[in-house]
């Protein structure tokens, strides 16, 4: 904490209630103010970088609360600066204005739903009506009156039907209101808000118009298809079946009649506030109000079997292969993965069988006389009996290679096939994948079988099933027996269950990897898994009752094979990518970023170090902390303080260096303009200048043996006396007194600030240090900050780190403690100047503490 005015109050150079020492004390509280803000902004911005740039999922409503406060913070700083300078830019708060309508633009952009019809016949469907119907229905009607392969009749209900009852009801207000500040990672208030907003929904009524509408298009439907006809209300909601698949995360209701079809369709809509459907939206990006729900109505197929097929295996796109899975009946347990299914897998380009698997499969899904799901048994010379013949795969292939031609890039295909052998297509979704590794053979790992001396030595808990998402993991083994039990799974856990389920994306930000008795490759929760990088092995058998609850394993998906204990041989060390990126969201935090963060305003000489230049925030907080130093320091400007003007100090390295000397600090005669280190009497400050001028330190040149690039060029023009000022890229600032010292330094692209009191009372003695910035990127910047925290805490600071931003104090010892303590400090100015452009990776970290601790400030490796 800054102690300038406490120590103004006690320094006889001023006259009690003289007009110098009023015009200081005004002068300085602006200043202090402004310091202050600066040092919030900062934070802010370093807060920003942390979420915008790291490797977890964001809620844009946290950006732009936080935007907000850095807004206010940055417009104090441009009416402290204004008050300071008396005036003297009046055009800063007008920069910051533009600056924020600029930045919120690329925030607050809502999407709008179009002022369509309510519903929509599937036969008039394609994917130009994208916006009003979702994906999902986009594409069957595609499908359907493009590709012309068999699809279901059935018709949409838009997403400008979902728009008028959510608007009729109030109930977009409702939704802010509920899901405000919501962590999607704490899955019991998930839980809470999806049950609040579902219960709304499904509470509010239909506008007379839309139930019209709804109804008029079912009894469009009766009379085609018969009254007996029972409808799929499906969701298909906007950016649903898109890059992001949203797969199994809103509702579909089965075996609908003409009596429930309001209902049924209230609760699609309700479904768009799925735990599982918020937890994926927010984790990928989307914002909710990017998600408008539209329904997709199809009459039902009487279907004898069912399932999904993969024209790419999403595990191994090289593999030149279609896959299919099957069960009797309807695929609802085949997509949702609570039943085993059988399994095929085909050549592509021969469209030919390569190989099959056929599973016990005892019970079946139908749709009951009633229009009710039920479960019956399969009849017993159907159980172990293929559900498709050969013939049927070929025309599935078929589809499949006529589809990803059509849509121009491989499918996720849902499919059904009729008492008269008829395969209908029901679904068909990109298959998001890493197309590049496409025709890149080689690239799976090796089997675990033969790899001899190379296979880890512990113990093997279970080995086989079937690879959902590649990868390794380790953890805490967590035994889920019930889905109610979703919010006690760990921070860490690896999730042990008996079958895959679409509720578990909830818990994709929180587990590390997934193992299952029953399941399969093309089910909704591995699509899913493969989306958020989180390894999946599903077809186990007994995992549930080999893997003891609590151990400690590791999860080898990719090889099919778990290990008890921590296999850190094995375990990836892979950078991970945000799921959000490339998303609404993503992208628009980002560009406000670019408009918040970059500093364009380098150089305080150039012409554009005006307030007409600042582009961005960081330009406003560095051109408001520049003029506040000079405007600082011109303080005979405004009285006759001759004793206490700005002196130059010569203190041999290669900063320019302006003091204010408030009683005691330097000791000079009254009007010299410079003074040399002799004349300094300040402790801290002498302390300070000690460790900057320690013969190890060396502020010229390169640091390290491995500099290149960018730093070097920065080195040759630092090749010169070493009293030539300004060869760090502009004045620092050092206000001082014989026990007092605040020390602002501009170090080439950061700042570093020291600001402290070394008496003899013990209680009031402090030091606290705080350092940002640098010209490599965020990651190397902060890297730098890492280790400057990790040195600090050897020499006893109290640290705080947020991205490239470090702070450190120490209080309360005895003075020659803190000269020691700031004797350091100033070592470490010098060794880590220019350190973010050689630290590549944190594994060199400790090697560069240790030199530090040892002296080898130039951290040579001679």
């Amino acid at each position: 904490m800054l102690k300038i005015l406490d120590i103004f109050r006690k320094d006889k150079a001023f006259q009690p209630d003289s007009p110098e020492k009023a015009a200081f004390q005004k002068k300085y509280q602006h200043f202090q103010n402004l310091l202050v803000a600066n040092n919030h902004a900062l934070e802010l911005i370093t807060d920003l970088e942390q979420v915008c740039y790291g490797s977890k999922p964001f809620g844009l409503d946290y950006v732009v609360r936080t935007v907000e406060r850095l807004t206010a913070q940055v417009y104090d700083i441009a009416e402290e600066l204004d008050e300071l300078s008396r005036g003297r830019y009046p055009s800063l708060p007008e920069a910051v204005e533009r600056i924020w309508h600029s930045i919120f633009q690329e925030l607050l952009h809502k999407k709008t739903v179009e002022k369509t019809g309510l519903t929509i016949p599937l036969r008039q469907v394609s994917l130009e009506r994208l916006s009003e119907v979702g994906g999902k229905a986009a594409n069957l009607g595609e499908i359907s009156n493009r590709v012309h392969l068999p699809v279901p009749r059935g018709f949409s209900v838009t997403a400008y039907a979902y728009h008028y009852f959510m608007e009729a009801n109030g109930l977009y207000r409702e939704a802010e209101r509920i899901f405000r500040d919501l962590d999607v990672d704490d899955t019991a208030r998930l839980l809470e808000c999806s049950g609040e907003m579902q219960d709304r929904i499904l509470d509010s009524p239909l506008p007379a118009e839309l139930e019209e509408a709804l109804l008029r298009e079912m009894d469009a439907l009766i009379r085609v298809a018969g009254p007996e006809v029972r409808v799929a209300v499906r969701s298909s909601a906007t950016s649903e079946d898109s890059e992001s698949s949203f797969a199994g995360q809103h509702s579909s209701v089965l075996g609908v009649g003409r009596a429930g079809f309001l209902n049924s369709y209230r609760m699609v809509l309700a479904s768009t506030f799925n735990p599982r459907a918020v937890y994926y939206r927010r984790s990928k990006g989307y914002p909710d109000d990017h998600v408008v729900m539209s329904v997709l109505c199809l009459a039902m197929i009487d279907a004898v079997a069912s399932g999904v097929m993969y024209t790419r295996d999403p595990n191994d796109p090289a593999r030149n292969v279609m896959l299919i899975n099957a069960v009797w009946g309807l695929g609802l347990n085949a997509v949702d993965g609570s039943v085993p299914t059988d399994f095929y897998e085909a050549d592509r380009a021969r469209r030919m069988l390569v190989s099959a698997r056929a599973v016990l499969k005892e019970k079946r899904l139908i749709v009951g006389p009633r229009g009710e799901l039920a479960e019956e048994a399969v009849p017993p010379d159907l159980q172990a009996m293929p559900c498709l013949a050969e013939t049927d795969v070929k025309t599935l292939l078929e589809y499949g290679a006529i589809l990803e031609e059509h849509f121009g890039q491989p499918q996720d295909v849902e499919w059904a096939m009729d008492g008269d052998g008829r395969i209908v297509i029901v679904q068909s979704r990109p298959l998001n994948l890493d197309l590049a590794s496409i025709g890149q053979a080689g690239e799976a790992e090796p089997e675990p079988e033969g790899a001899g001396d190379r296979m880890p030595r512990n113990p093997v808990i279970l080995q086989g099933g079937t690879t959902a998402s590649r990868g390794k993991a380790s953890g805490p083994a967590y035994v889920l027996l019930s889905e109610h039990n979703l919010p006690s799974v760990p921070e860490g856990a690896i999730l042990i269950a008996r079958q895959t389920s679409p509720r578990y994306a909830a818990l994709l930000g929180r587990v590390q990897a997934i193992v299952t008795d029953v399941g399969s490759v093309t089910g909704h929760m591995a699509s899913v898994a493969r989306e958020f990088g989180v390894p999946t092995l599903v077809e186990t058998g007994n995992a549930t009752q080999t893997i003891p609850h609590g151990e400690e394993i590791t999860v080898d998906a990719t090889n099919r094979i778990i290990f008890r204990g921590r296999v850190e041989s094995i375990l990836e060390r892979k950078r991970q990518v945000n799921p959000m990126k490339g998303s609404p969201a993503y992208k628009a935090a980002h560009a406000a970023l670019k408009k918040i963060t970059v500093l364009n305003l380098i150089d305080p000489e150039s012409g554009n170090f005006t307030p007409e230049g600042c582009r961005t925030y960081h330009d406003v907080i560095r051109f408001a902390h520049e003029m506040s130093m000079r405007e600082m320091f011109r303080i005979s400007d405004d009285v006759e303080l001759s004793a206490h003007s700005a002196v130059r100090l010569k203190v041999y390295l290669p900063m320019k260096i302006l003091a204010v000397d408030l009683g005691g600090g330097l000791d000079i005669p009254q009007g010299v303009p410079e003074a040399g280190p002799d004349a300094i009497r300040s402790v801290p400050f002498k302390a300070l200048l000690s460790g900057m001028a320690h013969p190890g330190v060396r502020w010229l040149g390169p640091v390290g043996l491995n500099w290149k690039g960018f730093a070097s060029i920065v080195s040759e023009s630092l090749m010169r006396d070493p009293m030539m000022e300004d060869r760090m890229g502009g004045p620092s600032y050092v206000v001082l007194s014989g026990e007092y010292v605040n020390f602002n330094s501009r170090l080439g692209y950061h700042f570093a600030v020291v600001d402290a009191y070394c008496g003899e009372r013990v209680n009031d003695n402090y030091v606290s240090f705080s350092f940002k910035g640098g010209a490599a990127d965020i990651g190397r910047r902060s890297r730098r900050a890492l280790l400057i925290s990790r040195i600090l805490k050897r020499i006893g600071f109290k640290v705080t780190l947020k991205g490239d931003l470090v702070g450190g104090e120490v209080k309360k010892y005895e003075r020659p403690v803190i000269e020691e303590k700031l004797d350091l400090v100033g070592r470490l100015l010098g060794a880590v100047r220019l350190l973010d452009m050689v630290l590549v990776d944190d594994g060199s970290l400790d090697w560069y503490v240790e030199e530090f601790m040892k002296g080898n400030y130039t951290f040579s490796r001679e």
